[in-house]
């Protein structure tokens, strides 16, 4: 018998790709250029803004020196942290929510 095991998603729930769910099977990119996994066409998000990556079983966020910043429920991200089910990222006027699937 296998044990099922939780899917990070993250659901963007503004901006504009709002209603789009991604999958988080490896590391994202997100950021202005065509070039990022997660690319935002919003003139607020730098080009590569940030990154948010699986590590050590958990999912983790990182700014990438954006010049608008990445927030996690309102606070501004400084160094990488661990993202909890239930978090919300800003980047720009772009929101998600991190959860988890089975």
């Amino acid at each position: 018998m296998s044990v099922a095991t939780a899917t990070p998603i993250l659901r963007l729930s503004t901006g504009p790709l709002a209603g789009k769910v991604f999958e988080v099977e490896s590391t994202l990119r997100l950021g202005r250029h065509p070039f990022n996994e997660v690319s935002l066409a919003d003139p607020g998000i730098s080009r590569y803004h940030c990154w948010i990556m699986p590590r050590n079983g958990a999912l983790t966020i990182e700014d990438l020196a954006s010049a608008n910043g990445t927030y996690v429920n309102g606070e501004r991200v400084r160094a990488r942290r661990t993202l909890t089910p239930g978090d919300v990222i800003r980047v720009g006027s772009t929101e998600m929510l991190f959860s988890e699937e089975e």
